[in-house]
């Protein structure tokens, strides 16, 4: 729903169903684009509470099953949407990751996108997608940096949890952050994902947007209070 300048989800009680029925027979049809947006928007919704600032074990194991699930499936399914195997891996990392942000936090991703979908009009998926693989650069450079100087230990945890997503969407034991970022970069870029500057966001937003969005309860939940100059600095990334 659109509040104002933001976008932001409508909960209550009477909305909860009694049984949710995922079948992956109903997204065949799934045009490529909007394959792209939300599967890239389900694997978010696992990536973030994994590495959201107050995880939870129950939460870590749901959220990196869905991790597994939509890394090795998303490609599949974009190059061939009759897939049902990889439409049936997708449905599972949308509900994994639907499951991990109701019980963890999500983050800077998210964090903008209620803005950026109020201000753009653009689809959630698309927003997400294109502010997917600089999430990671912004939160690991903060991390390695002035985290590292300020507390050590907490930027030591986070990284960690950061290498283990990498492992996991790479397949190499050996896999490191940059690695993570570099999947995710490829991944993106093969499945023809927009910058934000094609979805209408000028540089003249970003104070606007940077303001707004810190308020929100996603950029709570990212690993590392981000400042206004890193928010800035994703957003020109994501341009």
């Amino acid at each position: 729903l659109e509040a104002g300048d933001r976008k932001v989800s409508m909960r209550h009680p009477f909305m909860l169903p009694s049984v949710a029925v995922i079948d992956p027979m109903l997204t065949l049809s799934l045009p490529r684009a909007v394959t792209v947006d939300t599967g890239l928007d389900a694997l978010t919704q696992c990536i973030e509470p994994y590495v959201c600032c107050v995880p939870n074990p129950m939460i870590d194991a749901i959220s990196m099953a869905g991790i597994v699930a939509g890394a090795g499936a998303l490609r599949r399914v974009v190059d061939d949407g009759s897939d049902i195997d990889a439409r049936e891996q997708m449905c599972l990392c949308s509900y994994y990751g639907g499951l991990s942000l109701a019980n963890a936090k999500l983050g800077a991703v998210h964090g903008f996108s209620g803005t950026l979908g109020g201000l753009l009009h653009a689809p959630h998926g698309a927003i997400c997608a294109s502010l997917l693989p600089h999430s990671w650069t912004i939160n690991i450079a903060a991390l390695e940096g002035r985290v590292a100087a300020e507390d050590p230990a907490l930027a030591a945890r986070a990284l960690e949890r950061y290498a283990q997503v990498a492992r996991a969407i790479t397949g190499n034991a050996d896999a490191t952050v940059q690695d993570g970022i570099a999947w995710i970069v490829d991944l993106c870029e093969y499945c023809g994902v927009p910058g934000l500057g094609s979805l209408g966001l000028k540089e003249s937003d970003f104070a606007s947007v940077v303001e707004k969005s810190k308020q929100s309860s996603s950029m709570k939940g990212n690993c590392v209070a981000l400042n206004d100059a890193e928010l800035t600095a994703m957003l020109k990334l994501a341009m």
